[in-house]
Formats: C-alpha cells, sequence, structure tokens
C-alpha cells in the first residue's frame, strides 16, 4: 500500500482569470464561461488528492474590484480547509495576495496560481500551474504564495513582468 505525505483536504477556489477562458467562434475571441470549468480541469490534471471546488468569481482579473478581493478574502476566511489554491488572473494576483494577507486565519495556506494560456487552448500552462499549486499547498507554511511558471513565491515580494510574460521576485527580495 502507498501512502502519501499528506492527507488534508483542499479547497480550490476559481476566480476566473485567463486559466478559465474559452474561445467564443462567433465573436472570433477569448471570453469567460458562464460556470467555472475548473472541475474538468482538475479531473484532467489527474490530481489524486482530497479537494473541494469552489466557484467564487469568473472575472479577468484586470475587471477585479476591491469588493472582489474582499469576497474571496471573506470565502478564504471562512474556508472549512486550512489548504487553500485560488485561481486567479495574472494581471492583478498580487494585488488580491496583498488583501488576502490580511485576514488568513493563522493556520492558513493560501496558494495563487493562473495562467498565460487558457487551459481550453493546446499549449496552455494552466495544468502545470494547477498541478504546482496543488503540491506547493501541500507544502508550504502559512501565509499567501503564488506558484506559476515552475517557482514558488511569497505572494508579498512578487511582480509579474509583462514584457518578459513571467513571474519574478520584487526588488526587495533580490539579494
Amino acid at each position: 500500500m502507498q501512502t502519501t505525505l499528506y492527507s488534508e483536504p483542499i479547497a480550490i477556489l476559481s476566480a476566473g482569470g485567463t486559466f478559465e477562458k474559452i474561445y467564443d467562434p462567433i465573436e472570433g475571441q477569448l471570453r469567460l464561461p458562464n460556470h467555472s470549468r475548473l472541475s474538468q480541469w482538475t479531473e484532467q490534471a489527474r490530481l489524486h488528492c482530497v479537494y473541494r471546488i469552489e466557484e467564487v468569481l469568473l472575472k479577468d482579473s484586470l475587471d477585479m474590484v476591491d469588493a472582489d478581493r474582499h469576497l474571496l478574502s471573506q470565502r478564504v476566511a471562512q474556508a472549512r480547509e486550512a489548504r487553500i489554491v485560488i485561481i486567479h488572473g495574472t494581471d492583478t494576483m498580487t494585488n488580491t495576495a496583498q488583501v488576502l494577507a490580511k485576514h488568513l486565519r493563522p493556520e492558513q495556506v493560501v496558494v495563487l496560481t493562473g495562467a498565460m494560456v487558457p487551459a481550453s487552448l493546446e499549449d496552455s500552462d494552466a495544468l502545470i500551474n494547477l498541478g504546482s499549486a496543488v503540491a506547493a499547498v501541500q507544502l508550504l507554511t502559512p501565509g499567501v504564495w503564488v506558484s506559476i511558471q515552475g517557482q514558488i513565491f511569497s505572494a508579498l515580494h512578487v511582480q509579474k513582468n509583462r514584457a518578459l510574460a513571467l513571474f519574478e521576485p520584487t526588488s526587495q527580495c533580490r539579494s
């Protein structure tokens, strides 16, 4: 019998972002669907841990406002799970992380992740980011983290470099 190192349940919350977008052939553009497809993506990623999925928002992160961030913060605070992954748009992920950090319970570990290319498209980075975030949330210490592009960052010390389309530590973290 094979055992895993970790067996606590995980909450996976979706706020939307590029990760959730689908191609609309009528409009000829990417758009957010009417409901989250996260259950499809978790199945496709073949996650073998106990998790619960919750759709909180389906928004492009550029359209998120303070009320949306506070709603996410409330859902995190109310979650029965201490380990939470949040699917979020990459453009304002760090803004949300700052709000979440102020309202975490002491035992909570929150990992934000997203995608540069939607999960629904070929060559997407979404599923590797999802799998990495699920692994990270099981191993990290309490706090707010970003797991993306094969890296893990303190969510309060990371930024998106739009010119290079990657996440990097803020200048405060560099040595």
